[in-house]
Parts: C-alpha cells; sequence; structure tokens
C-alpha cells in the first residue's frame, strides 16, 4: 500500500517536471523572440508578439501584424477581431473554436458563446459566435490567448504595434 503511494507520488512529480521544464522552454522562446524583433521600424511604435499582454495594458494599439502582414487596427477589440477572423480562417482551428462556445466562461456571462444574450460588449465574429470584449486591454489579451491555445493555432507569426 505504501509503495503504491509512493508511487503515485513520484508520477506526479515527474509530470509537474515536464510541465515546469515545457512552460520555462516557452518562456525562453518568447524573451528570444522579442530579441529578434525590429522595434526600429517606425521611432513612433513599436512592435511586440502577442504573448506580451501584460505589457499591452495602457498603450494604444495601431495594427496587427498577421504573417508579415500589416493591418490597421485602430482598437483593442479591432485587433482581438482581425486575428480571430485569421484563425477562423483556418477550417480545422474554426471547428475548434466553435467547439469553445458557451465553455469559456467567465464569473457572470459566457466570454464565447453562440449568443450575445448576456453579454456587456459583445464582438460579432460570424454567425452564432460571439466574444464578449468589456475587459481591460491585458484580460482581453489574456482571453484571446487562452481561446488561441484551446484550439492549439499557431500565433507565433502574430506581431502587435503600438504606439510608442
Amino acid at each position: 500500500m505504501n509503495n503504491k503511494i509512493i508511487s503515485e507520488i513520484r508520477k506526479k512529480q515527474d509530470e509537474l517536471i515536464v510541465m515546469i521544464n515545457t512552460t520555462f522552454d516557452q518562456i525562453v522562446n518568447d524573451v528570444n523572440k522579442l530579441k529578434n524583433i525590429n522595434n526600429t521600424s517606425n521611432q513612433y511604435e513599436l512592435i511586440y508578439p502577442l504573448t506580451n499582454a501584460g505589457g499591452f495594458k495602457g498603450k494604444k494599439v495601431i495594427a496587427v501584424i498577421i504573417n508579415g502582414k500589416r493591418h490597421i487596427a485602430a482598437t483593442w477589440k479591432i485587433a482581438v477581431k482581425l486575428i480571430l477572423e485569421d484563425a477562423l480562417s483556418d477550417r480545422r482551428t474554426k471547428q475548434k473554436i466553435l467547439d469553445l462556445r458557451d465553455i469559456i466562461l467567465g464569473r457572470t456571462r459566457n466570454r464565447l458563446s453562440k449568443s450575445s444574450k448576456g453579454m456587456r460588449s459583445p464582438l460579432e465574429l460570424e454567425k452564432n459566435l460571439y466574444l464578449e470584449t468589456h475587459y481591460d486591454t491585458e484580460s482581453l489579451i489574456k482571453l484571446l490567448l487562452e481561446i488561441l491555445n484551446a484550439a492549439a493555432y499557431d500565433y507565433s507569426n502574430i506581431r502587435i504595434v503600438i504606439k510608442n
């Protein structure tokens, strides 16, 4: 009995070590990507990877760069819409996102839903797909990342252009 418990503990320990190593590898990759970004394209703007969610708080978005193509985005809501539209353009990713409807929940309302009912500031992505956008910048980007991660969408090619 004791050996079985110890074996289970060791198994969980191994799982946690793998999870921690994977997380730190991702952080190192993100830092390396930051080094390679050309932030000098314009003295009035800075370009960051999408994963810089905390660094966007209080900043003004100018554009979103997806696969090297620049899309003007006057608001964070528009930036999120552009990114999700790109994700929805892939059939498999679209289905995964559709499957997340009414599953990604907030404390008082759905954050991704088939209906805009009960949302304070719904963003219609397509028929029967709405995103709650009544959040601050950091929370909105974190919600976006949560959706993209759940849909296994590769967002490493997305950059956010903010006002310097």
